[in-house]
């Protein structure tokens, strides 16, 4: 009986493969299907198919947690049962090394570590994408059920629809049509536009990074906050715009391959290009004054069906943004509705900012101006007059312009300028995404090897209590759980925190530093009494 006893490793394999099983399968149902699926079938009626592929997205991520669970279950159940019947006085007085029983556990708990690892940092990601893509396949049932809620649907994060009504085109199963819509449109954190619409047609479709919608609109009543008018607009057309889906691109949800890429490039996390797409913006506004100042006195600004030639004789930038204020100005208009004469006191050219640089669009508003249409002359306070988009080779020399030249020509500007605003939120934002990742990592890392320590601990408590009965190998096996999940929890939070970062990950691996010192004790001192 000296030296490896394979017999009686078998046996206890035998005796914990069989609890762990049991345990892990009893868990999983209950938590995958009785927790999971059961919820998600309340949204609507499936289909045979549709439950089974539901079923095989759902199991992985309840056996995630739960095969930790029953190895170290089982690990305290099987060795207390065995301690209850006195097998390790047997094995001592056979000068059996005790140590040498813990092979089983051993290999249990590293088996376990491994595949829970592999579940959350491979199995479990790609299973977040495949259920978007199960909720994809009815994304119009889900576009329905989100404009039918209070809050309605948000688009490129500045416009938001709700309807009181909606129905699927019967002939065309990517078409939406709405009634009874209202709509709102923010500037920042500020609403800038809100108005109803009599009909509403959102068409929608699938592309390699998501679903996109285009929404025309007919019978526009709209309010303008900024300019203080009503308006009334026959027909609109809104540009495609990312529907967001149930389960949101997140750090939590990418594969350990795609965290350690997003590592070292964090600029092309999405996120953060959001904000480089905004810093963009910034910049290429205060390039385009940049180019409109340098010809202040004979300003050329053209549209397709319009052309606007100004003269001014004194001009300064606006303090806020940089735009541009002339006085004593003369413009000429001519277009498809004919040549007009506008004379004004002081003229303010802006940039309209649109959902990207060309989309974007320059606006000229005359104060106090007489305005000659042919022989007709007349006096208006305020004129604004048709906006033109931005010149072509302007807007390509924008978009042209990398993240890193972005960043070095924001660093020059003002500190309360909005270009250094908006490079101050992509240093935060790109900061915060690397505080995530790392934080993400560790976490999962922590989770996978507290597997190994935990089901050991299991293990030689079990011995230590004698936990015969499962409700004290399962009271065994609670607490030092407990303290490991809320370390990892609670330090996951901080490393979140752009204050607390290091003590956040040495917190989330404290537990399990505790958990692995109470191993060692346990295994060094108790079992030999």
């Amino acid at each position: 009986m000296k030296g490896f006893p394979w017999t009686l490793q078998r046996y206890i394999f035998r005796e914990m493969g069989k609890t762990f099983l049991l345990t892990a399968i009893a868990l999983t149902g209950v938590l995958g299907l009785g927790g999971g699926v059961m919820n998600m079938i309340k949204l609507g009626d499936v289909t045979t198919g549709q439950l089974i592929r539901l079923i095989s997205l759902v199991v992985p991520i309840s056996a995630a947690l739960t095969l930790p669970i029953a190895a170290l279950f089982s690990a305290a159940a099987t060795y207390g049962r065995l301690s209850a019947d006195n097998e390790f006085v047997a094995c001592r007085s056979s000068g059996i090394n005790m140590h040498v029983l813990f092979f089983p556990t051993a290999v249990l708990s590293l088996v376990s570590a491994t595949v829970t690892f592999a579940l959350t940092s491979f199995v479990i990601p790609r299973m977040v994408r495949n259920l978007n893509e199960f909720v994809g396949a009815d994304v119009g049932s889900l576009i329905q059920r989100r404009l039918s809620r209070p809050r309605g649907i948000t688009l490129q994060r500045e416009f938001r629809i709700h309807a009181d009504s909606s129905y699927v085109d019967p002939e065309n199963a990517n078409c939406i049509d709405l009634e009874g819509v209202s709509f709102i449109k923010t500037d920042g954190d500020e609403w800038a536009h809100i108005g109803v619409a009599k009909q509403v047609r959102l068409l929608f479709d699938r592309r390699e990074k998501g679903y996109y919608a285009k929404l025309q609109l007919q019978g526009i009543s709209a309010f303008d906050r900024t300019e203080g008018q009503f308006s009334s607009i026959e027909r609109q057309e809104i540009e495609s715009n990312e529907i967001p889906l149930s389960v949101p691109e997140e750090v939590n949800f990418l594969t350990l391959r795609e965290l350690l890429y997003y590592r070292s490039r964090p600029m092309e996390w999405r996120k953060v290009q959001s904000e480089v797409r905004s810093l963009q913006a910034a910049v290429g506004r205060r390039l385009i004054y940049d180019a409109l100042w340098e010809k202040r006195a004979r300003m050329t600004l053209a549209g397709d069906r319009v052309r606007f030639l100004i003269h001014s004789k004194l001009a300064a930038r606006v303090p806020d943004d940089g735009g541009i204020e002339l006085h004593n100005v003369e413009v000429t208009e001519s277009g498809d509705q004919g040549d007009r004469r506008y004379v004004a006191d002081r003229a303010l050219v802006e940039v309209k900012r649109g959902s990207t640089i060309r989309l974007s669009q320059l606006t000229v508003e005359l104060f106090n101006v007489i305005i000659t249409d042919g022989p007709r002359q007349y006096r208006r306070e305020r004129r604004k007059l048709t906006p033109v988009p931005i010149p072509d080779d302007l807007a390509a020399q924008i978009e042209a312009l990398p993240a890193v030249e972005l960043m070095r020509t924001a660093a020059d500007e003002p500190a309360d300028s909005p270009v250094s605003i908006a490079q101050k939120r992509v240093s935060a934002v790109e900061a915060e995404t690397v505080r995530r990742i790392a934080a993400t990592i560790s976490e999962r890392f922590a989770f996978s090897v507290s597997v190994f320590v935990l089901v050991l601990l299991g293990a030689a408590l079990g011995i230590v209590f004698r936990g015969a009965h499962a409700v004290t190998a399962f009271g065994v096996s609670f607490v030092p759980s407990l303290i490991v999940i809320v370390t990892i929890v609670m330090g996951k939070q901080m490393a979140y925190n752009e204050a607390t970062p290091v003590a956040g990950l040495l917190v989330m691996w404290s537990g399990i530093v505790v958990v692995a010192g109470l191993d060692g004790w346990t295994l060094t001192r108790v079992l030999r009494r």
